[in-house]
């Protein structure tokens, strides 16, 4: 067999394989050479991050060479024949990694068949090999495939290992294919290879590397040490990366090397270094740009990893234009490039004698890395118009590519070769840098490079405010978006009536951050998605009204300087959602303006204090559903009179905000309208997601395990269809009552229970009492604030619970509401956990995540003002009954969908409560319905002031 001692990975070991056989100059041992040592560190300190260390290549071949298999399999055998670099392994000797140059053996190469010229083909096989980690140890590092045409080679796919060729040396050695694909032979010898390289360094080289350690050491200490303090929790995986592929930047890159006589990247560094140093608002900062170490004549032609990270300081003190800028970056990063070569063991001990935290001391600083082989200012410079590089930009894409778990730096950038351009790719750390700033950041390069294409660009190196470059026809415009702009904006109604105005309140909160969903967010999204309907959505946004009296004569100005007050307290109000790649993650604002409208009452005589007003415009700002992108998750209208503010009216997002926190705000507002100061704000959505990555995950893991105890063997109470699906399908009753307003009290006080525990009992008993159930299972909503710093959160915190009781002994009401106190008080306990994992565990069990729960009622008790007062808990029992007559059910507008058979919500009413029941009329038909309710309401007013026994039926005794 060819490949007896060859490894080959697991992945593609069963399918065609040819062997390319090598006999080399022959076996030898080195150390790794210094770039090794710094890739083999993190390595081990990180993983093998193989999808970046992987280098990819591919290599065409001409039909009219007509190179079949055996000619191709000879060509890559004399390939890594000539280069050791290829044919060297890393195997661990005394615990210690050393480089093992084989003198003979077997290359496996894989065999693809392709059509055309094999370049779909080729980038399949490209992305299979690079796929999977090398092992260093046992494995060659190099990877071929062989694309065939009708029999005949057209693509050569090559993935090296980047811990023994750099992308340099990828460029020698496909340079070398090409001629021996060609040729079948080369007579120059090879340049050196990486057991030569480590030789040099582990010898003559190491003065070279103590001049580059005290010039590190010298230049570290001119910067401040002034860490990146985290914004946020951060996203998983914490770097996320961004790629800008742009024809405008390289076009124009190159006209500005050409004219300042410096190197395309030069230009691109300093515009990285531009934007990053007006958003620190540092005057010294570091930077960490990537050499290549081929200065040298010898290593011209080295095939090996010689790349290493040099460092140098760029000082902005005086404001320097883009052109002083460039010049000093270029002047400071040559310094940085020539003591890049150092040996990273000696480097970390200069630093760490001095007290220096060596791993530490690259975060707050940038990286900066052109991998591109020809990038300096040579060669005829390109000639563009500004209407050719404006249009150019118009042409740029961005995208989003893989996250990374661990960087060294919070910020970095990649620039890569691409068809008719660059990309530039950048990583940034979110827990130090909003993922929203990403494409910011680069748009922001772009539009600087196309401006110093013809003109100099002063400090602060700002782009246009509009995006694009400014023309004499068209200059940038104001900050302040157009009132039909920030209409639209805040989700209000396009057209503003007469008199009306859009105004703004600016807000300015400090931090800009990046986090993941909090788990309630991630349940409400899930609802986001399932109501289509404009009825189901009304339930997911939160509006409210605060009157303002008139003797506070508050002026819009004010209002708007509240307003914005708010907003800068509470950062959950300036934070919006993100999509990407089928991740939901929110993005904290640092600032911005909120569109407000405002609307006066031109009748004062016929609407004295507003109110009628604000209710239409409650209406109309809550009709639009929210856009989580692009809106804020808050409107705000001011409705005044005679010139003074008398309502605000305001729609929250149920998806950032839940009842209580609503409430929260309000007071807050009603402070701040008053010229009060409120206390301290309390966890906001952010913060939220952070302990929930962090500290509450062992909550999770208990409410979970609970979960699974208590769904065991539970009965469902509307599994069985009645019957064909009607039309509409998903009905809606109400019942507003006054008499299980006022009995709910009286149950309470007697029972010494909440008046929620009441509703639940009473729905419990509606839902059994005619049958033969032994349990009943209820889903209840949970608010979730009675856990430890979350009283005065402002955020989504609402999850549902399980509620499990037991009516196996058929107990009487007053029983059943003791038992109710019990299971519901452990239901809520249980009711903060995270939502994906439990997911995970009951789709494990076998059950449908999204559909399992169906069968049971769920109870969403929503009252803001669930108790009664003592004054209005004396009703006798006679006078409870008289109210029943009061009573008022109607139906309500039927929903297009809904998951749930049963859903029971209890709303506050004018002196009552109102019982809606959501039907889904397959399970629970709509004869039902108002039965259902009647009969929760005479129940509660009959155990009032009496025991009920089973099968809790009000008229039994």
């Amino acid at each position: 067999m060819p490949f007896t001692d060859v490894v080959i990975p697991v992945e593609w070991a069963s399918e065609p394989l040819a062997p390319a056989e090598f006999s080399g100059a022959g076996a030898t041992t080195a150390p790794l050479t210094w770039a090794q040592q710094v890739l083999w560190r993190s390595i081990s300190r990180f993983g093998s991050n193989h999808r970046f260390l992987n280098l990819r290549r591919t290599v065409g071949v001409s039909a009219r060479a007509a190179t079949d298999v055996p000619t191709a399999l000879r060509a890559v055998g004399a390939l890594v024949s000539r280069h050791a670099a290829l044919r060297t392994r890393l195997p661990l000797v005394d615990g210690e990694p050393r480089q093992e140059v084989a003198g003979t053996g077997v290359l496996p190469v894989l065999l693809r068949a392709g059509v055309g010229d094999g370049a779909e083909a080729a980038r399949a096989a490209a992305e299979r090999l690079a796929d999977v980690a090398f092992d260093h140890a046992a494995e060659w590092p190099l990877r071929v495939a062989l694309v065939t045409v009708d029999d005949r080679v057209r693509q050569v796919v090559l993935v090296f290992s980047h811990t023994t060729v750099d992308a340099h040396a990828a460029e020698v050695v496909m340079r070398d294919l090409r001629l021996l694909l060609l040729r079948g032979r080369l007579p120059t010898p090879p340049g050196p290879q990486s057991t030569d390289v480590a030789r040099f360094q582990h010898g003559p080289d190491r003065r070279r590397s103590e001049r580059a350690a005290a010039y590190w050491l010298r230049e570290y200490r001119r910067l401040p040490q002034e860490p990146w303090e985290a914004t946020g929790p951060g996203l998983d995986p914490p770097a996320r990366r961004g790629v800008l592929v742009s024809a405008a930047i390289d076009t124009a890159a190159r006209m500005v090397a050409a004219r300042h006589r410096v190197s395309a990247s030069a230009v691109l560094l300093a515009a990285y270094h531009a934007v990053a140093a007006r958003h620190s608002g540092r005057t010294l900062v570091g930077l960490y740009p990537m050499a290549h170490n081929r200065f040298r004549t010898e290593y011209a032609n080295a095939v090996a990893n010689l790349g290493q990270v040099g460092f140098c300081v760029v000082d902005l003190t005086g404001r320097p234009d883009f052109t002083e800028l460039l010049s000093r970056v270029w002047i400071a990063s040559l310094n940085g490039l020539r003591h890049a070569y150092y040996h990273s063991a000696s480097l970390r001990a200069t630093f760490e004698e001095q007290g220096i935290d060596f791993d530490s001391m690259f975060g707050p600083h940038y990286y900066f890395n052109d991998v591109r082989l020809s990038v300096g200012g040579g060669g005829t410079p390109p000639v563009a118009t500004p209407a050719d590089l404006r249009a150019a930009v118009a042409t740029s894409t961005f995208s989003w590519t893989e996250g990374l778990e661990q960087t060294a730096w919070h910020m970095l950038a990649h620039v890569v070769d691409e068809p008719g351009g660059v990309g530039i790719t950048l990583t940034a750390d979110t827990r130090h840098i909003a993922m929203d700033a990403v494409q910011t950041h680069l748009r922001e390069m772009e539009e600087l490079v196309v401006a110093a294409a013809h003109s100099d660009v002063p400090w602060p190196w700002s782009p246009p405010a509009t995006g694009t470059l400014p023309t004499a026809d068209a200059p940038p415009t104001a900050d302040a978006p157009s009132a039909a702009a920030a209409a639209a904006e805040a989700g209000v109604v396009a057209v503003v009536a007469d008199g009306e105005e859009v105004v703004s309140a600016p807000f300015d909160g400090g931090r800009a951050a990046s986090a993941p969903l909090t788990w309630g967010q991630r349940a409400m999204w899930r609802s986001l998605d399932e109501f289509d309907s404009p009825a189901g959505y009304r339930a997911l946004r939160l509006p409210r009204q605060l009157p303002v009296p008139a003797r506070a004569e508050l002026t819009v100005a004010r209002a708007l300087t509240a307003i914005g007050a708010l907003l800068g307290r509470h950062e959950s109000l300036r934070t919006r959602f993100r999509r990407r790649d089928d991740e939901l993650h929110q993005e904290a604002a640092a600032a911005g303006r909120l569109p407000v409208l405002v609307h006066p009452v031109l009748r004062p005589e016929d609407d004295p204090d507003g109110r009628r007003a604000a209710t239409g415009l409650t209406a109309r700002l809550g009709t639009p559903r929210f856009d989580h992108v692009a809106e804020w998750p808050l409107r705000a209208a001011l409705v005044t009179v005679d010139g003074r503010v008398r309502q605000v009216v305001v729609v929250f997002s149920h998806a950032t905000v839940d009842f209580h926190a609503s409430d929260l705000v309000l007071r807050d507002l009603r402070a701040l309208l008053a010229g009060v100061t409120p206390a301290a704000a309390g966890l906001q959505s952010l913060g939220l997601a952070g302990r929930e990555r962090d500290v509450e995950q062992r909550r999770s893991q208990r409410a979970i395990a609970y979960w699974v105890r208590q769904f065991a063997g539970l009965a469902p109470s509307l599994s069985e269809a009645v019957g064909p699906a009607p039309e509409p399908r998903f009905r809606r009753g109400s019942l507003v009552s006054t008499a299980a307003h006022h009995a709910v009290g009286l149950l309470a006080a007697r029972n010494r229970t909440s008046t929620a525990n009441a509703i639940l009992a009473a729905t419990a008993a509606g839902l059994t009492g005619d049958g033969g159930q032994q349990t009943c299972g209820i889903v209840v909503m949970a608010n979730n604030r009675f856990q430890p710093g979350h009283a005065e959160a402002i955020g989504t915190l609402n999850q549902i619970g399980l509620c499990r009781l037991d009516l196996s002994d058929r107990p009487g009401f007053t029983e059943l509401l003791s038992r109710t106190g019990r299971a519901a008080l452990d239901a809520y306990r249980h009711a903060y956990y995270d939502p994906a994992v439990w997911e995970r565990t009951f789709t494990d069990l076998g059950h449908d995540h999204a559909t399992f729960l169906a069968p049971y009622c769920y109870l969403n008790d929503a009252r803001l003002l669930r108790e009664v007062g003592p004054a209005q808990s004396d009703a006798d029992r006679a006078g409870l009954r008289a109210m029943l007559a009061d009573s008022r059910f109607r139906w309500l507008t039927e929903l297009d969908q809904f998951p749930w058979r049963c859903r029971l919500q209890v709303l506050d009413a004018p002196e009552g409560i109102e019982l809606i029941v959501t039907a889904d009329t397959r399970y629970f038909p709509a004869q039902r319905v108002e039965p259902f309710l009647r009969g929760i309401e005479s129940l509660l007013v009959e155990a009032a002031h009496r025991d009920v026994p089973w099968p809790w039926t009000p008229t039994a005794g």
